[in-house]
């Protein structure tokens, strides 16, 4: 019998520290580009479900998110590309050891929907497709879009940045770029396929070729001045682990490694 009250009460004290973790539960600022905002969006409550913790999103672009880091803005965690993550390891800004790659992001090619769909299943065939179009749009590599970047300098490798110029329309953001698509104001758009895929009225190449195919790696970290640490190392668990990986496909990323 005493047995069964000590058992008992193990339970109910249990039970009492998980009711009352909540009450200790810890403010978490992350900060972090905005191509994975709507997986972050939509992990949020999930994560703060089962740990009691809350957490407030600072997002805005990968160069505004790297500028506010460096300068010594105030958060937990940081989420970005992952050669960002390594410029900030370098200047002391995230702890080492920290950084935990989470997801993958394809540059893709948006036509209007309904219209012509062109092979580009191989880089040559990619890059046939920008000489032969009309017109193309993508986001404004100075306003620092990773899709942009990245798609900037393989033109400028490929030697064909002057023979676009003309015909190219830069824009701000991810979203502007599918919109100028979607409104017939260019035949392509190029940018990252998750930023893309929330406008309709489109439609995606594919199979796409290996030069856009998962070549932004979105990485996350925990920041040096961190005042809840734990809770940052718990966040950055959550959403880098197997059970998460439908809601980044969802949104048009791949997790690491497939899972």
């Amino acid at each position: 019998m005493g047995r069964s009250r000590n058992i008992v009460g193990a339970v109910v004290a249990i039970a009492g520290i998980a009711v009352a973790h909540p009450a200790a539960s810890a403010d978490l600022t992350v900060i972090s580009t905005g191509n994975i905002r709507p997986e972050l969006e939509e992990l949020q409550s999930p994560f703060e479900n089962r740990s009691g913790n809350k957490i407030t999103l600072k997002i805005q672009g990968a160069a505004a998110t790297q500028k506010a880091v460096e300068d010594g803005a105030a958060g937990d965690a940081v989420i970005g590309p992952r050669p960002m993550l390594d410029a900030l390891l370098a200047k002391g800004r995230v702890k080492p050891g920290s950084i935990v790659d989470i997801a993958q992001s394809s540059v893709g090619v948006a036509v209007r929907a309904g219209g012509p769909a062109p092979d580009i299943s191989t880089d040559e065939k990619f890059k046939r497709l920008l000489l032969d179009a009309q017109s193309i749009v993508y986001p404004d590599p100075a306003k620092g879009s990773l899709g942009g970047n990245y798609l900037a300098k393989l033109i400028v490798q490929w030697g064909i940045a002057d023979q676009l110029k003309t015909k190219t329309q830069l824009v701000d953001g991810g979203a502007p770029t599918a919109h100028v698509v979607a409104d017939g104001k260019a035949q392509f758009g190029i940018n990252q396929i998750a930023e893309m895929r929330p406008v309709p009225g489109l439609q995606f190449l594919t199979p796409l070729p290996p030069i856009l195919t998962n070549k932004i790696v979105m990485s996350a970290a925990i920041l040096v001045s961190a005042h809840e640490p734990t809770a940052a190392a718990a966040w950055i668990s959550f959403i880098s682990s197997p059970e998460v990986a439908p809601v980044i496909r969802t949104h048009g990323m791949e997790p690491v490694n497939g899972l």
